[in-house]
């Protein structure tokens, strides 16, 4: 994985509850809650790596 990748803004609605608890994680363990959105999304494509098409 390339570690100095460019990165694009991403806009998003998240429900109140998931963003507090999003909020709550980001603060307890001092990492930012982009960069769990970022291995979030990049779990999820790994999950579904199958079903993409190049």
């Amino acid at each position: 994985m390339d570690m100095n990748p460019r990165l694009t803004s991403v806009v998003f609605r998240l429900s109140r509850e998931k963003l507090d608890a999003l909020k709550e994680l980001s603060r307890s363990t001092r990492i930012r809650q982009s960069e769990y959105l970022r291995e979030a999304i990049s779990d999820l494509l790994t999950k579904y790596e199958d079903s993409l098409v190049d």
